[in-house]
This record gives structure tokens, sequence and C-alpha cells, in this order.
């Protein structure tokens, strides 16, 4: 959608078939045939890194190096979980959601990047933590619901100042995909494809095109739902 939303008079038509539907499973299933070829290359990879991450071992645990060893098999696990759940995703069509994931993606190799590339990352990975700890410590204390009644009397005024403190005196950053890119030199990376993909994770306006199509002026003609 290249412009805002206009609507005509007339009624706009909710439709389509679902993914659910008999004739949404039949669609996948051509989905999957066209693109065989991708689906089995990704499948490939997919393998292949599995089979590199089960052939490695990490026999002890007390030095940053090992400790950086184990987090990047952590991390791969997450890859390859993340790869998985495309790789189903698209095959049944839901090419939507298969950006969602792919922006997942990214967000996990450029963490795994950092982990590989510099030891020291790992601390301060875990301590990012601390930042968002206190993020949602101080949104909870917005609210005086029942909803937040229990997390509102475990972060006590003295818990809460003393978060604040450590994560000043240390330094302590938040997770930032922006600047674990750049880190690893990712940053046209993530200013193309993990800006693209993120539209959809947000449900941006253009993350609604494919389920409306328009005229020339830009009024909406029909919903559809996917697949079309």
């Amino acid at each position: 959608m290249t412009q805002a939303l206009s609507f005509k008079e007339s009624a706009v038509k909710f439709d389509g078939i679902g993914f659910l539907s008999k004739a949404g499973q039949g669609k996948a299933r051509q989905i999957s045939a066209q693109n065989n070829r991708r689906f089995q290359a990704l499948r490939r990879s997919i393998s292949a890194v599995r089979s590199f991450a089960s052939a490695q071992t990490v026999c002890t645990q007390d030095t940053d190096e090992d400790r950086q060893k184990i987090i990047a098999l952590v991390l791969a696990a997450r890859i390859l979980e993340i790869a998985e759940a495309a790789l189903l995703v698209m095959k049944n069509g839901m090419s939507n959601e298969a950006n969602n994931l792919f922006r997942v993606f990214l967000d996990t190799y450029f963490v795994n990047a950092n982990v590989c590339s510099d030891t020291a990352f790992v601390s301060r990975y875990f301590k990012s933590d601390e930042a968002a700890r206190l993020k949602l410590i101080n949104a909870a204390r917005e609210h005086k619901s029942k909803l937040f009644k229990a997390i509102n009397e475990y972060a006590t005024r003295a818990l809460h100042d003393a978060l604040q403190k450590d994560i000043a005196e240390e330094k302590i950053q938040a997770f930032s995909s922006y600047a674990y890119a750049g880190n690893v030199g990712c940053s046209e990376i993530y200013d193309s494809m993990y800006r693209l993909a993120s539209g959809s994770v947000h449900t941006t306006p253009r993350a609604l095109e494919k389920y409306v199509e328009e005229d020339g002026e830009g009024n909406v003609i029909f919903d559809k739902r996917l697949p079309a």
C-alpha cells in the first residue's frame, strides 16, 4: 500500500479460505511442491548446522572461553528451532509469519556472531537482562491493578534502587540488535532485511498489504484471508 487507505461507500467483503480449511491445505501442498528445491536446500542447511553443533563437546565450564562455547551452542539450538519453524510455516504459505521468524532469526544471528567473535560479550549480553528487569519494574509501577500486584510487592523501593545503582555503576547496556549488528559488520543487513522484516512483526501498515486489494485511487476493493 503506497498511500493511506480510503474506503468506498460499498461494503468491503471479508473473504478467503484460511490456512486450516481443506482448500487451504491443498494450497499449502501446491506451495510446497512449487518450492520443493528451495525447501530441500533449507533442510540441508539445517541438517548441516545440527550435525556441526552435535559434534561439539565442551568438557569444562571453568574459563570464559568455555562459557563462550556453551552459549554459542545454546544459541545454535535456538537458530535451529527458528529455522525449523520457518520451514514449516513457509511450506504452508504463511509468508507474513515467515517474515516474523526471519526477523527473529536475524536477532539470534547477530547475538551469536557477537558471542563467537568476542569472549567478553557473553557477560555484557547476560547483564543486559538487568536493564530489561528494571524496565519491567518501572512499567509495572505505573499500574495499581491486581494484575501487577505481585510484581509491585516483590519489587520494593530498595530492590529497585539497588538494581538501578548496579546498572549505572557497571554501565550495563540494554539489549540492542542495532548495536549487535554493527559490532559484527552487519549494519547493512540490519538496515535492509531486518528493517523490512520488522513491518510484519509490529503490524505496521505495510504488513496489511497481503490482506487487501486496492484500486488505482487506494480504495480497498476487498479484504482477503490468506492463502488467496
